[in-house]
């Protein structure tokens, strides 16, 4: 199936989604500050930064919703739309959060609020693939070797790394496509929208991303991110 589409995008949005437990983190993580600000704020303050984005909808831990708001509000987001909470898994948290925006949106972006380094440029490069392709993703290439391990932890065999792309976000799809695989595929609990994509039979272009796009999953993490920021503000 092909995703070739080159009609005009007149409405983006973004959803970003941060309704996750922290727990591997030990924590919130979206509300420590990193380099000034919280974490949240550096990923909502890319997508206000992005011409193409109309509307941003936030996706919050339950019972987290206006501590969020807060964060928007402090960090001068002016085209929040919404916070809302998450459910028990991300696609779940993804569907609540599309069902948030009007119908007027056609392209949407899904992006970890745990990725506070993505810059608009970024963004405005996914959008526009997507706009021509239907869909696309920020990915970058593996570099690392690879090897399988067996169920003690001992390495068995090594992987090829030949086309092998770690993905990363945002990832960009036709909203009303998005949502009806979406709901389709719920039964699977989906760990990322292109996976769904891919079982449809569809096709989904990568956007390479040469930036550093890190998510934050360990507390170490937080140093290499708020080094990153206060060099690019310098």
């Amino acid at each position: 199936m092909s995703l070739a589409d080159t009609a005009p995008l007149t409405s983006s949005a973004a959803v970003i989604v941060g309704g996750g437990s922290g727990s591997r983190f030990g924590g919130d993580k979206l509300t420590v500050a990193v380099a000034g600000k919280p974490l949240l704020a550096w990923s909502l303050l890319a997508f206000e930064q992005t011409p193409a984005i109309s509307a941003i909808v936030v996706v919050a831990p339950t019972g987290s919703e206006e501590k969020f708001r807060d964060i928007a509000r402090e960090a001068g987001i002016s085209k929040l739309l919404s916070v809302i909470a998450g459910g028990a898994h991300r696609h779940e948290s993804v569907v609540l959060g599309l069902r948030t925006l009007p119908s007027s949106i056609e392209l949407v972006a899904i992006h970890d609020a745990a990725r506070p380094l993505i810059l608009p440029k970024l963004i405005t490069r996914c959008l526009q693939s997507a706009a021509l392709n239907g869909a696309s993703a920020a990915a970058v290439p593996v570099t690392d070797t690879l090897h399988q391990s067996d169920q003690n932890q001992c390495a068995v065999r090594t992987v090829d790394r030949t086309g092998l792309w770690a993905m990363q976000t945002p990832q960009v799809f036709r909203l009303a496509t998005l949502l009806k695989l979406l709901d389709e595929a719920a039964a699977d609990k989906p760990t990322d929208e292109v996976s769904v994509m891919l079982d449809a039979g569809w096709r989904v272009p990568f956007v390479e991303n040469l930036e550093p796009n890190l998510k934050i999953t360990w507390p170490d993490d937080l140093a290499v991110a708020e080094a990153i920021l206060h060099n690019r503000n310098r």
